[in-house]
């Protein structure tokens, strides 16, 4: 028989497990709270997560513009699938966040301080106070291109048929002066009407004289009808107002500086006071035409060739030349460049005339041609990407002329460089999926 003090030794025993587990379960408890609190905290005191950069706050509002509106009328073009020959690349533009003024002029209400060639203020208005400055200017053989300068700087340009299938710029200065324009070439008697239309100063180096063939007096003809006071000449040496640049071993190298040729006409005393040029309206906005025109092609013939592509970018037309004698094998295209500046040749309105042409001469050996720009006649207006059937009226030969849209009132150009493609009447044209082509047809020569 166990004794009290074995059964009080084992009750004593039993108790101090107890109590030493229960301390233990207590110890055992204290350990996973703290383990747990300080999880917690460091959970709590953790840094907050980085949001992904496509939810990241921009640290400042973007300066945004809001676009001019979209024509509404017609849908965005396609432009043909069809394999375009390859050509030179603008780089891509940096849009600009100014919006232009809206600029709106017409010939019943036109600020003496706007030109009335482009509808906006020259640079300086000082020029506006002389008369404008017309300059013959080679675009053949491909080769004079690369010498070619100041056509990016003139208001109005016409480009014409001169003979053989070979053109001729005729440029027109007024708002702006050029430095070095040229190369200058002869001149032929379609220049007496552009020479009158603008009552210009006449920049050319010389024409056909015959003294035994009266057809052939090219020279002869605008003496007659031109105010020979006003002509500017080759003057055989190296002049401010004009000079032979000897660098360039070509005959194409003769150069005038149209400030120093406006200076040259008022110091003869033979007049070089404002015209009255007014007789267009210019809109800077509108949705005109039903019809796209993202190219717009003019092939005069085999050599001289070119196509204006609209860039969105700029909202003109720039100009592509063709550089090689193969418009219908395999044509080549190079942006057309202005050597002075370097800047791309560009148009705001680009105007198709269809024109009356007739042989002034031909035999086999020559031709010249007699456009007869008088009157009126067919036109297409290219602005702003769209295609715009229209007609050009001439009824004062001292003015520039008129253009209007099929029903009889002004039609609005854009303001900015016009650019005008003269062809004959019997030219033909397509259109096909924003891609207009025109084909200059030659005038049926006179029986022999």
């Amino acid at each position: 028989m166990q004794s009290r003090y074995d059964n009080a030794l084992n009750e004593s025993l039993t108790e101090e497990k107890i109590m030493s587990r229960k301390f233990f379960l207590l110890i055992i408890i204290l350990t996973a709270g703290l383990f747990v609190g300080c999880a917690t905290l460091d959970k709590a005191l953790a840094p907050l997560p980085t949001l992904p950069p496509t939810l990241a706050l921009p640290t400042e509002i973007p300066n945004t513009v809001t676009p001019w509106p979209t024509a509404v009328d017609s849908p965005t073009p396609t432009i043909s699938p069809t394999p375009r020959p390859t050509r030179t690349k603008l780089p891509t533009a940096t849009a600009s966040a100014t919006v232009p003024p809206i600029t709106r002029v017409q010939p019943d209400n036109f600020p003496d301080n706007i030109n009335p060639l482009t509808g906006y203020p020259p640079s300086d208005p000082a020029l506006l106070e002389r008369r404008p400055i017309a300059v013959k200017i080679p675009n053949y053989p491909h080769s004079v291109r690369q010498n070619q300068a100041g056509l990016s700087l003139a208001d109005n340009v016409f480009e014409y048929h001169l003979e053989e299938g070979l053109t001729r710029f005729i440029a027109i200065f007024y708002g702006n002066d050029a430095e070095r324009v040229g190369p200058i070439r002869s001149g032929r008697i379609f220049d007496v009407h552009i020479v009158k239309m603008y009552n210009a100063v006449y920049v050319f180096n010389g024409a056909y004289q015959e003294i035994d063939n009266a057809a052939l007096d090219v020279y002869g003809y605008l003496v007659e009808n031109l105010n020979k006071n006003l002509f500017v000449v080759d003057p055989g040496e190296c002049k401010p107002y004009m000079c032979r640049d000897e660098s360039i071993n070509d005959y194409n190298n003769l150069f005038g500086n149209t400030h120093e040729i406006s200076n040259l006409v008022t110091e003869r005393g033979t007049g070089n006071e404002r015209p009255d040029l007014v007789t267009n309206a210019f809109y800077s906005i509108g949705n005109y035409g039903n019809d796209w025109a993202m190219q717009v092609y003019v092939n005069y013939s085999y050599a001289n060739y070119a196509y204006w592509e609209y860039d969105l970018n700029t909202g003109r037309y720039l100009r592509y030349q063709g550089s090689a004698d193969n418009l219908h094998n395999n044509p080549q295209y190079d942006l057309l460049i202005d050597n002075l500046n370097g800047q791309p040749v560009a148009a705001d309105n680009v105007i198709v005339l269809f024109v009356p042409h007739e042989f002034f001469y031909k035999s086999d050996t020559s031709e010249i041609f007699d456009i007869k720009l008088t009157d009126q006649g067919d036109a297409y207006v290219f602005r702003d990407g769209k295609a715009n059937p229209a007609v050009w009226v001439r009824t004062d030969e001292n003015k520039p002329l008129t253009i209007q849209d099929t029903a009889g009132n002004l039609f609005p150009l854009k303001p900015g460089v016009t650019f005008f493609q003269v062809l004959t009447t019997d030219s033909t044209y397509i259109e096909d999926n924003s891609i207009w082509t025109f084909d200059f047809v030659r005038p049926t020569p006179p029986p022999e």
